[in-house]
């Protein structure tokens, strides 16, 4: 009978945790964002429009995410999600500069017209542009983008 109550013990320690519905890595995650000054993605676009008076655009995720926070300053704009089950992150940050860095980048056109900026160093994947007066600095890896051209799909997605 000890051996049972040993054996699940053990395994219960071996399962993965979860709080409210969230797994531990997820909640220290949210918990590390927010003591950062991270906040809900609309309060945070809302602040920075605020402060801007333009107006974000926001991309159509290629995931799910699981957790979808923003940091607003009167200049920058960070947006992140994330999707902890496949472990996919997308990180965009706006700002109201109005040049973006060509360095090591591959010019392409995105399908509004606007030149955008692409630059790999796998696994990570970055594409700049500027559109409506506000520059967008994407930043994502594998498994989210794996080349060029998905970045500038995703890039195409901004509404």
């Amino acid at each position: 009978m000890k051996s049972w109550c040993v054996l699940f013990i053990l395994i219960g320690f071996n399962l993965p945790h979860t709080v409210a519905g969230e797994s531990m890595p997820e909640q220290a995650l949210l918990e590390d964002m927010r003591e950062d000054g991270y906040i809900e993605i609309e309060d945070a676009v809302a602040s920075f429009e605020d402060h801007q008076q333009m107006e974000v655009k926001l991309p159509r995720l290629p995931f799910h995410a699981t957790i979808a926070l923003g940091k607003a300053s009167p200049d920058t704009l960070t947006l992140q999600w994330f999707d902890t089950v496949n472990h996919a992150h997308i990180r965009v940050t706006i700002g109201s500069r109005t040049a973006v860095n060509k360095t090591h980048a591959v010019a392409e056109t995105l399908k509004n017209g606007v030149k955008a900026f692409y630059r790999e160093d796998p696994p990570h994947h970055s594409l700049s542009f500027i559109s409506g007066g506000l520059t967008y600095d994407i930043y994502t890896s594998e498994p989210v983008v794996t080349n060029q051209r998905q970045m500038v799909e995703f890039a195409n997605s901004f509404n």
